[in-house]
């Protein structure tokens, strides 16, 4: 990156009056003080007001999602962007492109494949050429997958065969942030059968989907499984998204993690009778859920137990929540390995809000130990071994082992 103005920043926090970029900004003032932070948003008012409740002397910054001067002017006095401003597909691509062309990296919780899939098409060269790291997906989608996939790998040393991750305890609520975007996804890929299929293919978001391999059975990502001694899964609602990440990220590292790597997510619901029965039924909950997302009539009833975008719960019910998830895949030597990834906090939200964090610190503080990689990148290609230690120092629990 080029020498700038004295006033420069480390990290900008954009959209940081909203509940997710609020919760990231906290985290910063609280654990990183010595970080030079800025906030960024529509409001001065509101920002200035955030501000003072977090008990800071930061700048701050308006710019408008859609005000392209205002963006550049931010994008140009920063190293490192956390967007917290969605639904990306309709307010994320100016902003990722500014930050590609000046060389400015820029960190996410995006979880919408249409909108990375057009990051990549649009901005990954030229973040190649500027030395940007453009790093989608640093929350809870696709963190604990793509960063449980790059441990599993790690502690391993050789390529797998398959790996199916499975949430074995999930504590935590459905962000209306993630239901907007959802509802933005969905309203795209209906607009027309070519974003459909791209939304579909197992492959989406891989640098060259048609050069991948063909597998039977890839494209499931909603199914009812009997997993033998780790008993039954039912579907996992975000797995149409977090695979499609972990697919990029292996074959950004050259297919290093499976040259026909399986890698699947469900959700596991015990064994036997009981846990197929479960499953079934998560089955049914998971596809009234996306019809509800869908469907107007339908999201007054949906808004009863989902909060509106930039809602969210409170400090205790944040604090309360956790998660595990559980990657065991059989490598090409025929070796079981299972890695376990979990978190006190409410993933969506309290989580969430330290990965960005951590993530934006590993670009800043880290960047001479992180590959010399450039563009559209994931969290395990993009952040790789310096993420996880910090993740790791964030209270995240990372452990690899063969089983």
């Amino acid at each position: 990156m080029t020498e700038r103005d004295i006033d420069i920043t480390d990290i900008t926090v954009h959209g940081a009056t909203g509940f997710i970029g609020r919760l990231t900004a906290a985290y910063l003032a609280e654990h990183h003080p010595d970080a030079a932070v800025a906030l960024s948003g529509r409001s001065p008012a509101r920002l200035a007001a955030l501000r003072d409740e977090l008990g800071v002397d930061w700048p701050v910054i308006a710019a408008d999602a859609k005000d392209e001067g205002q963006l550049r002017a931010m994008v140009e006095r920063t190293r490192v962007v956390i967007s917290c401003v969605g639904p990306y597909t309709r307010l994320g691509e100016p902003l990722v492109g500014l930050c590609a062309a000046a060389g400015t990296h820029y960190v996410d919780l995006a979880g919408e494949a249409l909108f990375v899939r057009d990051s990549v098409d649009a901005h990954h060269d030229v973040a190649e050429r500027t030395g940007a790291r453009i790093v989608h997906s640093c929350g809870f989608d696709s963190v604990p997958s793509d960063m449980g996939m790059f441990a599993l790998h790690a502690a391993a040393g050789t390529p797998f065969e398959e790996v199916t991750m499975l949430v074995t305890d999930l504590k935590g609520g459905l962000s209306g942030g993630t239901v907007d975007s959802m509802r933005a996804v969905s309203a795209e890929a209906r607009s027309s059968r070519a974003k459909g299929r791209i939304l579909h293919h197992p492959y989406t978001l891989s640098p060259v989907p048609e050069e991948e391999p063909r597998i039977e059975g890839l494209e499931k990502d909603f199914e009812i499984r009997d997993l033998g001694e780790r008993g039954w899964s039912g579907p996992f609602f975000m797995a149409m998204y977090n695979t499609r990440v972990v697919r990029r990220s292996n074959s950004l590292l050259g297919h290093a993690w499976g040259e026909r790597l399986i890698y699947k997510e469900g959700w596991a619901t015990g064994p036997g009778w009981a846990g197929r029965l479960k499953a079934y039924a998560l089955g049914v909950a998971t596809a009234a859920l996306f019809k509800a997302i869908r469907n107007k009539r339908l999201r007054p009833l949906l808004s009863r137990w989902i909060p509106e975008p930039g809602e969210g719960p409170d400090e205790e019910a944040r604090r309360n929540g956790r998660f595990t998830v559980v990657h065991r895949g059989k490598t090409v030597d025929g070796r079981v390995f299972e890695c376990t990834v979990s978190a006190q906090g409410d993933p969506g939200y309290e989580v969430t809000a330290m990965m960005l964090a951590q993530a934006a610190l590993t670009l800043v503080r880290d960047v001479e130990a992180l590959p010399e990689r450039a563009g559209v990148l994931t969290p395990a290609t993009g952040l790789g071994g310096p993420y996880l230690a910090r993740l790791r120092a964030g209270g995240m629990r990372v452990e690899a082992r063969e089983v």
